[in-house]
């Protein structure tokens, strides 16, 4: 670069936010003058320069501000003779606690208040460590025996990439839904269920056999032997979702034995592939099993859903699947119904309503963001449904992956990459790059306020002085659920500058940034990344003869 210049990108290093200008106009209308809008690209796991960052971890729960819920950082201004900090955005003095009262000075300050370290990553001891992700397999055997072979290849290969202690399970289907029990190993064992229904947690508990039982205490000297209850998810996880180092010999062995759907197919009709009814099945056996841990639910298919919940096509040959021409003039029966299937998939929430009465049940457990990501790996020569699916896989912060053949590069080192690991040399070196069950939340400071965010995210409808009338994108809040994220995922915010009148050269703004994920490793982590940023008086400056540069980034 040359000397002299500026390198807007270079902000990207010590906070992984690219914003549309570095310098903002000062008032309302001003800011109807610019060609684009005020907005920022936020990576929240990008990786950050070691220089900008605390080398690991901070194992303690962010200081928050009483009144706004800001989490402290360099831009608040302290007092280490009363032991005070004032928060920049809504200007709330607060008093530090007790253990950083006794040791806080201006030669000792916490990481937090360090003037490089903008970002933060706080690991909670206040909750619970959830233990390692699960991965469950979807797998179409409908598709061509060739295939099929190719795909048990490539799933096999993956179970090297997955750590030993990461939960793993296998669902195939064609015409019904197969669970697969992974922990019964003097045969092959597989629960077989009709593929033309959904089915909620509790149903498939009961299909399963997962029911609550009594189960056998350890007997100690002079004690009668106790039965203590087992719960249907702690069967599900003795039974059906086990460490890759017990079922791996299992595993290999089935995906070996792998055959096509054996149902007959009448010429004049298509194959039954009851793609909505095995997502169903599996996304209530993780709800059931590990309703707050990570895991990810990975579809294979081969073809378009043609029987059950979800379907997207007609099984008669002689009724085309939907085109261009039928979306745009609502003449398709079949994409609505199917559009409303899969997004129900993707709320946490509605997996635990009956779907006889409509009800919710009452022990049901309060997830606000999706811990459990669905992945659509589609390998064919036609159209599979991927548009009714998108609001699923978007909903959980999931991937799409379309393809020709599941013998194609393309599928498999896609396949490899959602097993990406931090490499060596960093911390947490060895776990997978993926986090789960991420909340994105937005602070601002008075003088703007947040129009919304475009990207892979749900709206959590949190409202707030700092909500916007004019929505961009997903607005209306200040907080957005993310789902499944990695190093790549990256949310665009856009901001509505509302102050009327023109701000002093010495006024700063303030966004915060505030990200609330499931580690690999099974810890809940929050990263803080906040920005200070300079106001632009147009008129000020003209009068006093100085170029109207706004700083654009490109």
């Amino acid at each position: 670069m040359a000397e002299g210049t500026w390198d807007v990108t270079s902000s990207e290093e010590m906070s992984g936010v690219r914003l549309s200008f570095h310098c903002w106009p000062s008032s309302r209308l001003e800011a109807t003058r610019c060609v684009a809008p005020m907005g920022a690209l936020y990576t929240p796991l990008k990786k950050i320069n070691p220089s900008y960052i605390p080398p690991t971890a901070l194992p303690y729960d962010p200081i928050r501000c009483t009144s706004c819920k800001a989490v402290l950082n360099p831009y608040c201004q302290v007092d280490f003779r009363s032991k005070l900090w004032a928060c920049p955005f809504c200007l709330t003095r607060n008093h530090f606690p007790p253990h950083y009262a006794e040791n806080i000075s201006e030669q000792s300050l916490p990481a937090e208040l360090i003037p490089q370290y903008a970002t933060c990553e706080y690991e909670l001891p206040s909750v619970p460590d959830m233990g390692p992700p699960c991965f469950l397999f979807v797998v179409d055997t409908c598709a061509h025996a060739e295939e099929l072979s190719e795909l048990a290849d490539s799933l096999q290969q993956s179970l090297n990439l997955l750590p030993q202690n990461a939960l793993v399970g296998l669902i195939t289907y064609g015409t019904n839904v197969q669970v697969h029990e992974l922990g019964f190993e003097a045969f092959s064992k597989t629960f077989v269920l009709r593929g033309n229904r959904e089915y909620a947690p509790g149903r498939v508990g009961e299909l399963l056999g997962c029911t609550a039982m009594p189960r056998q205490q350890p007997q100690q000297p002079g004690q009668q032997q106790q039965q203590a209850p087992s719960s249907p998810g702690q069967e599900v996880l003795s039974r059906f979702l086990l460490p890759v180092s017990e079922c791996s010999f299992v595993l290999e062995s089935i995906l070996d034995d792998l055959r096509k759907d054996p149902w007959p197919v009448p010429n004049d009709k298509r194959k039954a592939r009851a793609t909505g009814c095995a997502l169903s099945v599996a996304t209530s056996l993780l709800h059931l099993a590990i309703p707050r841990r990570g895991g990810r639910v990975m579809l294979f298919t081969g073809g378009p859903c043609t029987s059950g919940p979800g379907a997207v096509v007609s099984r008669l040959k002689e009724e085309d699947m939907r085109s261009h021409a039928d979306l745009a003039k609502n003449a398709e029966p079949m994409h609505k119904p199917a559009c409303e299937f899969y997004a129900k998939l993707a709320d946490p929430s509605s997996a635990y309503i009956d779907a006889k009465n409509k009800k919710k049940d009452s022990n049901a457990p309060k997830v606000r963001s999706a811990h459990h990501v669905v992945d659509v790996f589609a390998c064919s020569l036609d159209q599979v449904g991927m548009l009714e699916m998108r609001e699923l896989v978007e909903g959980t912060g999931g991937l799409m992956v379309l393809g020709d053949s599941f013998g194609q590069s393309v599928f498999k080192e896609s396949l490899r990459r959602v097993f990406d690991r931090i490499p060596e040399g960093e911390p947490n070196a060895g776990d997978l790059t993926m986090a789960f069950g991420a909340t994105m939340e937005v602070l601002t400071s008075r003088e703007f306020k947040i129009s919304g965010a475009i990207g892979a995210v749900t709206s959590l409808n949190v409202q707030g002085p700092s909500v916007s009338e004019l929505e961009v994108g997903k607005g209306g809040t200040t907080s957005w659920s993310l789902g499944g994220i990695d190093p790549g995922t990256t949310v665009a915010v856009y901001f509505d500058i509302s102050n009327s009148t023109a701000l002093p050269d010495s006024k700063r703004r303030f966004i915060q940034f505030l990200t609330k994920y499931q580690h690999s490793n099974g810890r809940t982590r929050v990263r803080a990344t906040t920005l200070c940023g300079a106001w632009f008086n147009q008129t000020q400056k003209i009068e006093e003869g100085q170029p109207a540069n706004t700083g654009m980034s490109h």
